[in-house]
């Protein structure tokens, strides 16, 4: 009886240590919460740069409109 108890309580143990790291995973601020608002930070700083850069592409296309117009005459009357 007794090896059956001590191996009850050594499962428990057990038990109580993963649920233990699974909260502490879980938790905000660590581990995994940790992790996505790193990527969360990391996807706002990508966003922004497309948003810079769809900016910086249309002021070229506008740029390319005027000289087109320009060269063409399009548009003149």
């Amino acid at each position: 009886m007794d090896s059956f108890q001590s191996y009850v309580e050594y499962r428990f143990n057990q038990l109580e240590t993963r649920v233990k790291t699974i909260e502490l995973d879980v938790e905000p601020g660590v581990r995994i919460s940790e992790a996505f608002d790193r990527l969360s930070d990391d996807i706002d700083k990508i966003e922004k740069r497309l948003d810079r850069l769809e900016h910086g592409q249309n002021q070229i296309k506008a740029t390319l409109d005027v000289i087109l117009r320009h060269i063409t005459g399009y548009g003149q009357q």
